[in-house]
């Protein structure tokens, strides 16, 4: 069978090569040194568009490895101490993300690593929900339902805040901007859950986690 396949090439070689020698003798008879042309298109390129995007107005970041020590961190967007079952109701804050790299982009949030894991005993008695600015289908707003903090979230799909969302955010956005096909504001709720009043444990407890917008290019 190898042979075959050997022949086979061979022979489509040997056509192509004398269609070249045909070609040429017939344009040589009619004094092939004599006429010349050609035409050159030079410079030719290409270049990878840009995935950046902007968390909040002064935070921005780039896909990568999350840093585990440095400045790259933004900053927390909860923050819950001192809090007593007779005065906490909940604490709530927003992320305006905009895409301001020059790509089309799709856009996660999750809770997956170790890095952004809920730590502290307190967790398991403190709730936490997402929404954004969308209220038509396909997106009606809930980015998470409240959850209790026992464990790590399900990375789910963003959709921008165009005026019908979609998953591939427009690029070219404004760092600071949380409106538009180019990005969308997310507001983090936490709350006191069912045991938080009455789970004695919680005196003195701490909870910290860590939220991840991831970017990919579309």
């Amino acid at each position: 069978m190898g042979s075959r396949r050997k022949s086979r090439r061979s022979l489509r070689v040997a056509l192509v090569m004398g269609a070249v020698v045909a070609s040429t003798a017939v344009i040589g008879w009619g004094g092939l040194a004599a006429w010349s042309a050609y035409t050159e298109n030079a410079s030719n390129s290409a270049a990878a568009g840009t995935l950046s995007h902007a968390n909040g107005a002064s935070c921005v970041s780039s896909l990568g490895v999350v840093p585990t020590t440095g400045t790259d961190f933004c900053t927390a967007t909860i923050t819950i101490s001192g809090v007593d079952l007779a005065n906490w109701t909940s604490t709530v804050n927003t992320i305006k993300i905009a895409n301001t790299g020059s790509l089309k982009s799709t856009f996660t949030l999750s809770m997956g690593t170790a890095l952004q894991a809920p730590i502290g005993t307190l967790c398991a008695d403190v709730g936490l929900g997402v929404t954004d600015l969308n209220t038509v289908a396909p997106d009606t707003g809930t980015v998470w339902a409240p959850t209790a903090l026992t464990g790590t979230f399900t990375a789910t799909s963003l959709y921008s805040n165009a005026a019908a969302p979609i998953l591939s955010w427009t690029g070219g956005g404004t760092a600071g901007t949380g409106t538009g096909a180019t990005a969308n504001t997310f507001t983090v709720t936490a709350a006191p859950g069912a045991g938080f009043a009455t789970h004695y444990a919680d005196a003195g407890a701490s909870c910290t986690f860590g939220l991840l917008f991831s970017q990919t290019a579309s």
